[in-house]
Parts: structure tokens; sequence; C-alpha cells
């Protein structure tokens, strides 16, 4: 069984072991919440992903493992710890964000930035904040459409990996966010010219009240990606550098994070890369001649 689990690409393995993880975690604070089933949730994934490795791979099958899955996972992830880290760990550390950021600034970033806001630039900045949903696509389907199986699965396994750390973090370290925790401290809200407006009302109807600031996803994700942009096309990494600083001040001027949230996200994506290549690599040097049937 062990064995069997190990010669999974190891982005199949870490899906299994999270959501393992959260239904593990449900029945520690079973106690807390009023509700329980997510748990049904989670396992009916896991069954689900053991099963699609018991039946003969296709063109359809390995676009479901290999696409659907993964974002179906990562999706549901977000969503559902949103609601149970109120429940698991309802101490939110916004005040120590803003301590921290004070002490390394000297003052509020966040607020700082609402001197220079205009509708041009809000609308600059909520446009490339939505870039962060469309760069782990980018990179899949370069490596796909490059018959890259290998670097592919890599990257697949880094960016999960990435992903649920991010959401550990915030069962961890919950905290609003600016927009939420200090809206005492802004005049005035942020508008833009055509899309803006529409994007934040979007993001907010779609995502809800999380306590998922720290530490950023937006930019550890986005710099996992950058990352592996560099490693394997030059031309989709400067093609994508300019968004992605866009989008890390984004973060901050939109007042979705604290810069220490942006420190942390830094420190994810370091963690991620690290991490996940050398399990990658370890796990190459294992299964060298089956990841592709994987």
């Amino acid at each position: 069984m062990v064995k069997k689990f190990l010669k999974l690409q190891p982005a199949f393995q870490l899906n299994i072991i999270f959501f393992t993880g959260m239904c593990l975690l449900l029945l520690i604070f079973s106690n807390r919440l009023p509700f329980f089933n997510f748990f049904t949730l989670y396992a009916s994934i896991v069954l689900f992903q053991i099963f699609l490795f018991k039946i003969p791979d296709n063109a359809l099958l390995s676009f479901i493992k290999n696409i659907c899955l993964p974002v179906f996972s990562v999706l549901i992830a977000f969503d559902t710890v949103g609601e149970l880290t109120p429940y698991i760990n309802p101490r939110d550390i916004d005040e120590i964000l803003l301590k921290l950021d004070y002490s390394i600034l000297g003052f509020y970033p966040y607020v700082y930035l609402e001197k220079i806001a205009n509708p041009f630039f809000t609308e600059l900045m909520q446009i490339s904040y939505c870039v962060y949903y469309i760069l782990p696509f980018l990179i899949g389907v370069y490596l796909i459409k490059n018959g890259n199986k290998k670097e592919f699965y890599r990257a697949l396994f880094i960016v999960l990996f990435c992903y649920y750390l991010s959401y550990i973090g915030y069962m961890i370290f919950p905290a609003l966010g600016p927009r939420y925790s200090i809206p005492h401290m802004f005049h005035n809200d942020l508008s833009g010219l055509f899309l803006a407006d529409r994007i934040k009302d979007f993001l907010n109807s779609l995502e809800g009240i999380k306590r998922d600031a720290f530490p950023s996803g937006h930019v550890g994700i986005s710099l996992v990606v950058l990352f592996l942009m560099l490693k394997y096309s030059r031309k989709l990494f400067w093609l994508s550098l300019i968004p992605v600083l866009f989008l890390i001040v984004s973060t901050i001027y939109c007042r979705y994070h604290y810069f220490t949230d942006v420190l942390g996200g830094i420190i994810l994506a370091v963690v991620s890369l690290s991490i996940g290549n050398l399990y990658y690599n370890f796990w190459l040097t294992r299964n060298e001649n089956s990841f592709i049937k994987r």
C-alpha cells in the first residue's frame, strides 16, 4: 500500500495527504464546529483520487487528473479553510501584523498609498491583482504544449505545495487584512475607471470575508510561477515580470494585505521551491521510469 502510494506523482500524493489531514483536523476540532459536512467532502476527494489511479489512463482521464482535479481541490480547500478557520483558531493576528509593519517601515504603507490613489492607478492595480489567477495556467499550458511531462508534474507539485502551505498558514495565523481590520484609518474608498469596482465587488462576493491575509498566497504563488517561468521559458518570464511586480504592489495598494504578508509570501515561495524541488528530485530518483505513466 505504502509502496504504491509513493509511486504516485508527488502532486497527487500531496492532494491525498492534505485532505486526509483536513479530515483528521475536523475530527480533532469536532467539538468546536457547528457543522461537519466538510468531512464528507474531503473524504470524497481522497477516495475519488485513489479511484482514478485504479483505472486505465486515457486522454480524458489525464485531463481530469492533471487539470480538473488540482483546480477543483485548490478551490475547495481555499473556500472551506476560510469557513473553518474562525472555529479552529479564532484569534486573529491583525494587530500583530500592524505593529510589525510599523516596526519595519515606520508607517502603514496601505494608508500612505491613499495619498497617491487615483482612478487610473486603482484600475491598474486591481487588474494587476487578478494576474495571480492566470499565472499557474500559463506555465502549465506551456509545459504541456512542449511535451515536457516531467517538468509539468514538477511545476504542478510545487504550485500545489505552495497553495496548501498558504492555507495552513491561514489557519495558524488568521488575519483579515487592512480593508477589514482598519477601515477607520482610510478616508476614501478606492474607485477605478471601468473594471476596478466590478472586479472588487466580484471578488468580495466570491470569497466573502476570510482570514487569508498571512502569508500572501498571491505573492507566494506568483513568485513560484515566475521562478518556474525563468527556468523553463525566458520569454514567459520577461512577459510576466512587470505584471507580477505590479501584482505585489497591488496587494498593499488595494488593502488586501499588510507589508508583513508580502514578506511572508516571499518566504512561502522560497520554502515551496526549496522543499518542492528537493522532494520531486528524490521522487524522480526512485521513479524515473514511471513518471509518464502516472
